[in-house]
């Protein structure tokens, strides 16, 4: 492998390695143009883990995943549990606006009674006096 000082650039990136469970987890320093062959500078910064420590880890990697997937799932149905709270609170507000809307006719009917009786009422009165 060439060394640090040959490579073209003399910023290194360091990087996770997750796609194989052999590294999984294992840290390195590489050149920039590492992928692109233009320099081969590479160096692990962690040693190698034992199979268990790469084990535990692949199966922690895997459960975090059904974990983000399982989440999404509650949340779809949470959305839809509050969907169908929403759908009955305005079918109550609905069903109190009605109530309201009734009440005020059964008012301004008892009302136009109550002018009327009291109307006839004066009229009787002033046809007394006359």
């Amino acid at each position: 492998m060439a060394s640090a000082s040959s490579c073209a650039s003399s910023k290194k990136s360091e990087s996770k390695a997750w796609k194989n469970t052999e590294n999984i987890g294992r840290r390195f320093f590489s050149c920039p143009n590492y992928r692109t062959k233009k320099c081969g500078f590479f160096r692990w910064i962690d040693e190698p883990m034992s199979e268990r420590a790469r084990f535990v880890i692949y199966e922690l990697k895997k459960k975090n995943e059904e974990l983000k997937k399982s989440k999404k799932t509650n949340e779809a149905g949470e959305m839809e549990e509050i969907k169908l709270k929403m759908i009955e609170m305005q079918r109550q507000v609905s069903m109190a606006i009605e109530t309201v809307d009734l009440l005020r006719r059964e008012k301004h009917r008892v009302l136009k009674w109550m002018i009327l009786a009291w109307m006839i009422c004066f009229w009787m009165i002033v046809k007394s006096y006359v």
